[in-house]
C-alpha cells in the first residue's frame, strides 16, 4: 500500500495510518480547534499546509479553505 489513498467522498489525497502526538500537542490543538472552531483533521491540515509555506514548500493557499467564523473575513477579501 502507498503512503497515499484517495478518500472514495471527496476524492482528495489522504495519508493512509493514524498520526500520534505528544499529550502536550494534543491539548494545544485541542485548545486551537476550539478557538478557531474547527474539526481536528481540518485544523491539523491546515497547520501542516501553514508550517510547508513557510518552509517555502507550498507556494500557494490550498483551494479549499475553511471558512471564518462568523463576522470574520477570509485572508485576501
Amino acid at each position: 500500500m502507498s503512503d497515499t489513498e484517495h478518500d472514495d467522498s471527496s476524492g482528495e489525497p489522504k495519508l493512509a495510518g493514524i498520526l500520534t502526538f505528544p499529550p502536550e500537542v494534543v491539548a494545544a490543538l485541542d485548545e486551537h480547534c476550539a478557538v478557531e472552531r474547527l474539526p481536528r483533521d481540518r485544523a491539523i491540515c491546515e497547520i501542516v499546509a501553514e508550517y510547508l509555506r513557510f518552509k517555502g514548500y507550498l507556494r500557494a493557499r490550498p483551494v479549499r479553505a475553511h471558512h471564518a467564523p462568523q463576522g470574520e473575513q477570509p485572508e485576501g477579501h
